[in-house]
């Protein structure tokens, strides 16, 4: 049996801890869990710093600046651009620092909306081509295989049969959708069934985006199971255990000593 550093035993028992604590919130909002919830805050804020900083301002800034004024840079008329976009980036983001005085707090708006405006123009177009384009695209999808002999007029058509019977029902449920959807008419007679068709389809939209966004929950969950099972042994003094002990007893502790019954109200 290899022996375990106390680093790595340190990360065990911590692990466990966060991960029981996090799990008190199935038994109400407690202190304990707003600490977890603090600390996990906290160190995502601070990683997501360390990699802007790594990723982001070092490379394209920092260690760039560097290079020119080593003189390692190629090209004069090329360093003068490129030092020009970067110090007008590093000024636009020292600008936005600026919300935090309060007497020029309204220059931090002229980057926020440079910000904002560039990225809905950047963006305009993918988006645009996501959900517009790709999705009239998907559309125009054949309907019947050549092996239906009845259909002669779709001979040339590649989808065999189950997968006609998908695109029929993406094809006729897209259409009831946006009738239901975009069409100011009485939803009577005719239009009325099909726009029932179309409130059917998006139900059952919802019921699978559903049914996939609690299965990735689980999955979440049975991987939080696995790795207190898999530390959960004497090498490692039976973390699990011994976390779940002091997570109940602070709770009790909680709940008899420091509870206010005017909570159950918020």
């Amino acid at each position: 049996m290899n022996e375990i550093s106390m680093f790595d035993m340190a990360i065990v028992w911590v692990t466990a801890f966060f991960t029981l604590a996090a799990f008190s919130f199935l038994y109400r909002d407690n202190p304990l869990y707003k600490l977890i919830e603090h600390a996990y805050i906290g160190v995502s804020a601070g990683y997501a710093f360390y990699q802007a900083l790594r990723s982001t301002i070092y490379p394209n800034l920092i260690l760039y600046l560097h290079d020119g004024f080593a003189g390692t840079l190629d090209g004069q008329n090329d360093m003068v651009i490129h030092f020009g976009w970067r110090f007008g980036a590093a000024i636009l983001g020292l600008l936005l620092l600026t919300r935090l005085l309060p007497r020029i707090n309204w220059i931090s708006r002229w980057p926020m909306a440079l910000i904002i405006g560039a990225y809905a123009g950047l963006n305009i177009v993918g988006l645009t081509k996501a959900n517009l384009i790709d999705q009239i695209h998907a559309c125009y999808i054949p309907l019947f295989s050549p092996d239906m002999q009845f259909w002669p007029i779709f001979k040339e058509s590649q989808a065999y049969i189950p997968t006609a019977f998908n695109h029929i029902v993406l094809l006729t449920g897209t259409v009831a959708a946006m009738i239901y959807f975009f069409f100011s008419m009485g939803h009577k007679g005719v239009m009325g069934k099909i726009g029932l068709y179309g409130i059917g389809i998006i139900m059952i939209t919802f019921g699978a985006t559903y049914g996939s966004i609690v299965l990735a929950r689980i999955s979440l969950l049975i991987g939080r199971v696995q790795v207190l099972h898999e530390t959960c042994d004497a090498q490692h003094g039976y973390p699990p255990f011994v976390c779940a002990i002091i997570v109940i007893a602070i709770i009790v502790i909680w709940r008899l000593k420091f509870f206010k019954p005017d909570e159950e109200e918020k």
